[in-house]
């Protein structure tokens, strides 16, 4: 569709160009005209896709036998009939009898959509500060005149390049493959590429990368992983600023107004992180508004993020929500400045968070627990590995290693050589026997790592004492099976996800067990435990079913476990843990390769820090780490606060939907329902 013409926009490589030009996808935007001329009417409104179909044949049908007849016929003979056809049903409604039930109105067409991303906002703060009135255009936009999703949550980890990833394809990470920021692989899972085969090009492995420092690796998971993006799927009608996931480096001319920006080029790239928001917000008005092309403009904010991780009180403090009121700022001159661009139209306006984060509340900071420096390089002897640090004893082997990936501080999954931390065996992830008997080398006992890491006690140095739990290490996770999870709370109580896919749908169990165990033929045991488990549902007045015990005994599916345990201290935690180990049947055999050995969630008041830094944090499985910001303004749009439970998956199906994108698509979810006001 070209801009103007009626209907939803449908990107020109999805158009079908062939004899069958009366397909659904041709018929559909004309069937949306007549609705929109007659709103109250139920027998368009009630038009199925086996209607479509016919209509569709029929006219295919018609045009074939008239091209017999005269071969230089053109389809465009046949749009006059259709749109007769559409009028003709519309004026069909008002004749029925009765009061016409309530029709929710839909997007006008050929609409456009801001996505503003604050990176790391928490609603909350959101909130305060719209009440003491220092966000007036978000106030505008969205408390006036938008949407708010008072329980709106992403995934685990609640980090930026996953949760991105899931929001960019509409995916989990299962799907993805994107499961934390850093990217770990024991062996290689993919031939190399021929240029490395003709020249014989070495690859080491173990191998790791940062996702955020090495920018290309993430895209090309993706696309390893064919996992198609919101710039997959509308090409040059998708326009963005630096994103965390981008197929190039930066778009176009972004270098050339970054370099012009900064005041000290000689450290461009320090500067650069300083400046991003500013520097995002003026590419955004200079070349991202006259872009006529562009349906769906996504604006990314980092610097609350990148501040929040070096303050104490992190978005509690006044001078890091300075960030958010220059965001307030960049979003109402670029949001106006699309309106004026537009003639006045009002485009679609979106505001929303990759995750929360945890810390600061009440003067209470996150302290660094050193595992890799104080277990195992000081306790266990280990050498240890990181995205970005390395420890190792002089004069041992440097390929046996703990790798730490503790990256956005609140998360650390643990990478282990099999069975001894010198075996330099990196075939597969340890078994739960090998990981509470693992070998340390000649001569010295083996050791429990899941006791030693849940029993880490660090009173001495715990600064908060009677306020902030000594234990850093709150929730450890071992996958058992491809279907099967192991979770261990810091204070004792134990429980397994099992999970089954029926029907391709994924359900999920959980149940509370205590003392478990397994012995070397791979044989598990454990006790039930009907009393106790680690997310607490048992005990918390805010898990929802009101037969607690009935509802874990049972499989449930992913919506019903964010509706049960959205109010909870662990929301979502049973099915946002399951996806995180999980793998979709054509990325099964990358698991050996890439799931950790084992996996941590840190206790609020902790993180998994390498530097002495004073801070808040992301990435754990607390709620409000998972708790992110989700608005919706714009035409047709109600007003008012949605208290639906959300996931950050339901948001790019929604994007698509407003825009009137009408090509194929392989989301794991649907548009949001209810948004629009009723007509």
């Amino acid at each position: 569709q070209t801009s103007g013409s009626p209907g939803p926009f449908v990107p020109a490589k999805t158009c079908n160009t062939s004899g069958a030009f009366f397909g659904r996808k041709k018929i559909a935007p004309f069937i949306t005209q007549a609705r929109l001329i007659s709103p109250r009417n139920k027998f368009l409104s009630g038009i199925s896709d086996a209607f479509l179909d016919f209509v569709s044949r029929f006219f295919y049908n018609a045009r074939t036998a008239l091209l017999k007849k005269e071969p230089r016929m053109r389809k465009k003979t046949f749009l006059p009939l259709i749109m007769v056809l559409c009028l003709a049903l519309a004026g069909t409604g008002h004749s029925q009898d009765g009061p016409a039930a309530p029709l929710r109105k839909g997007p006008p067409p050929d609409a456009k959509v801001l996505v503003f991303f604050v990176d790391s906002l928490r609603p909350d703060i959101v909130n305060n500060m719209v009440a003491e009135n220092r966000l007036p255009n978000i106030k505008r936009l969205f408390f006036d005149q938008g949407l708010r999703f008072e329980n709106f949550f992403t995934i685990f980890p609640s980090l930026t390049v996953p949760a991105y990833g899931a929001f960019l394809t509409g995916n989990w990470p299962d799907r993805s493959g994107l499961k934390a920021m850093s990217f770990f692989e024991r062996f290689p899972t993919r031939k190399k590429n021929i240029l490395k085969r003709i020249f014989r090009v070495r690859e080491q492995f173990p191998r790791y990368y940062d996702l955020i420092t090495d920018r290309d690796k993430a895209p090309e998971i993706l696309k390893w992983n064919k996992a198609k993006t919101l710039y997959d799927y509308l090409g040059e009608a998708f326009h963005s600023t630096v994103v965390p996931i981008i197929p190039t480096l930066a778009p176009q001319a972004w270098p050339h107004l970054a370099a012009n920006e900064v005041k000290r080029p000689h450290i461009i790239t320090a500067e650069v992180r300083e400046m991003i928001d500013d520097i995002n917000g003026k590419y955004a008005s200079r070349y991202m508004i006259p872009n006529q092309r562009a349906k769906v403009f996504m604006i990314w904010f980092n610097q609350l993020d990148t501040d929040q991780h070096e303050t104490p009180d992190g978005q509690f403090s006044p001078q890091v929500q300075k960030n958010l009121e220059n965001n307030d700022l960049w979003i109402g001159k670029i949001h106006d400045a699309l309106v004026k661009e537009s003639g006045g139209r009002r485009p679609y306006v979106v505001l929303f968070s990759d995750h929360g984060a945890y810390g600061g509340e009440h003067g209470i900071y996150n302290q660094p627990c050193y595992i890799g420096r104080d277990l195992f390089y000081k306790t266990l002897k280990m050498n240890v590995r990181g995205p970005d640090y390395a420890i190792t004893y002089p004069g041992t082997d440097q390929e046996s290693y703990v790798y730490i990936d503790n990256l956005g501080y609140g998360q650390a999954r643990i990478f282990l050589p099999v069975a001894d931390g010198i075996s330099g065996n990196w075939e597969r992830p340890n078994t739960f026997h090998e990981l509470t008997h693992y070998g340390l080398g000649p001569n010295r006992k083996p050791v429990n790592l899941i006791r030693k890491l849940l029993d880490i006690d660090l009173k001495e140095k715990n600064e908060f004492p009677g306020t902030t739990d000594p234990h850093p290490v709150d929730l450890l996770f071992v996958k058992l099976s491809d279907n099967l999870i192991y979770v261990a709370k810091r204070r004792g109580p134990e429980a397994l996800i099992q999970i089954e896919n029926g029907n391709e749908k994924l359900r999920y169990r959980y149940k509370p067990v205590q003392n478990v165990s397994q012995n070397e033929h791979g044989v598990l045991t454990y006790d039930e435990n009907p009393s106790e488990d680690p997310f607490g549902y048992l005990k918390d007045p805010k898990f929802r079913p009101t037969d607690a015990s009935k509802f874990i005994r049972e499989y449930h599916d992913g919506r019903e476990w964010l509706e049960a345990t959205h109010e909870t201290a662990y929301p979502d935690a049973v099915a946002a843990v399951g996806r995180a180990f999980l793998w979709k049947p054509e990325l099964a055999p990358l698991a050996r390769s890439q799931d950790p050995d084992i996996w941590l969630s840190a206790t609020s008041g902790w993180n998994f820090r390498t530097e002495d830094i004073k801070g808040t944090d992301h990435g754990s499985l607390v709620r409000s780490a998972m708790h992110s910001t989700l608005m919706i303004s714009g035409p047709n749009i109600r007003h008012g606060v949605d208290s639906a439970p959300r996931h950050i998956i339901d948001v790019t199906p929604t994007l698509l939907h407003l825009i009137g994108y009408q090509g194929e698509t392989q989301f794991d979810s649907t548009p949001i329902q209810g948004i629009y006001e009723i007509s």
